[in-house]
């Protein structure tokens, strides 16, 4: 298969998953904002839910003051994708985060992770971006 990047493609075999992360540095707002995406599979047997509360209790056990509200369902992008989101905050360093983090479905047991991270409690206008970043999704092999 190949498999395509920002900076160009390369062919790998075709049993490979991809479990790649992209950083990406947002800069909008007090306390920044960065955009973490993740790829993931859902585990055999599993649904999107369990495999986001399985997430959050290994996040749970690895950080200091974590607090989670509850996920909620949601549709990403045009195509409507099932999702669920949550919005965290743990100290890790001495700082404390604050993610909102939304897990789409796709096809074939893969799962596409959003995450959101800032020093600070999102602003009206980070949470905006937010949903215009997930509104805007669209995805390049069929969900």
């Amino acid at each position: 298969m190949n498999y395509h990047i920002n900076e160009g493609s390369f062919a790998l075999p075709a049993q490979s998953q991809d479990r790649s992360v992209n950083m990406l540095v947002l800069n909008l707002g007090p306390g920044g904002l960065t955009l973490v995406l993740s790829r993931d599979l859902v585990q055999e047997g599993e649904e999107l839910d369990a495999m986001l509360r399985r997430q959050l209790r290994t996040l749970g056990s690895q950080v200091k003051n974590f607090k989670q509200q509850e996920p909620v369902p949601v549709q990403v992008g045009q195509a409507r994708l099932p999702a669920l989101q949550v919005a965290t905050s743990f100290k890790q360093n001495n700082a404390t985060v604050h993610q909102l983090q939304t897990m789409v479905a796709l096809q074939d047991k893969a799962v596409l992770v959003f995450t959101l991270t800032c020093a600070a409690p999102l602003t009206q206008e980070q949470s905006a971006y937010a949903q215009q970043l997930l509104d805007s999704f669209t995805p390049s092999i069929k969900a």
